[in-house]
């Protein structure tokens, strides 16, 4: 596997970790128009819920491949703050999951949505540090 598949591939696992509330949003918005019950949303919604927690670790890994494959060294890039990002939502999501303190869920959500503000970053202008600092 190349350097970009394992970046497709930590893609995919962002999306997908931050589908289910995507889905809570829609299923709200759908629930003040329609104000019927739908199990779909529910049911579908559970299911990634059950997978977030093993995705989430397996995003703190495969872009470190990535990283490693592109770079071959660690270095400062928006790949690697992008990664610290991701490690720190990581953390406040499992420091959540010990204490069931709702400061760290918050946090953890905030963090999500930086983590996906430097996956655009990292996306469209991956050398971006490189510009600023020369």
């Amino acid at each position: 596997m190349t350097y970009v598949n394992w970046g497709w591939m930590s893609l995919i696992i962002l999306g997908i970790l931050v589908f289910p509330y995507i889905l809570k949003r829609l299923n709200k918005y759908r629930k003040s128009i329609d104000k019927s019950k739908n199990n779909c949303y529910i049911k579908t919604i559970k299911f990634f819920r059950k997978i977030h927690k093993p995705l989430g670790l397996s995003l703190i890994i495969i872009p470190l491949i990535h990283g490693y494959m592109a770079l071959g060294a660690l270095r400062l890039h928006t790949g690697l703050i992008l990664y610290l990002s991701a490690l720190t939502t990581a953390l406040l999501g499992g420091a959540f999951y010990k204490t069931k303190n709702k400061n760290f869920f918050t946090w953890h959500k905030r963090m999500a949505v930086i983590t996906i503000l430097f996956f655009l970053i990292h996306f469209f202008a991956p050398n971006a540090i490189y510009y600023l600092l020369n």
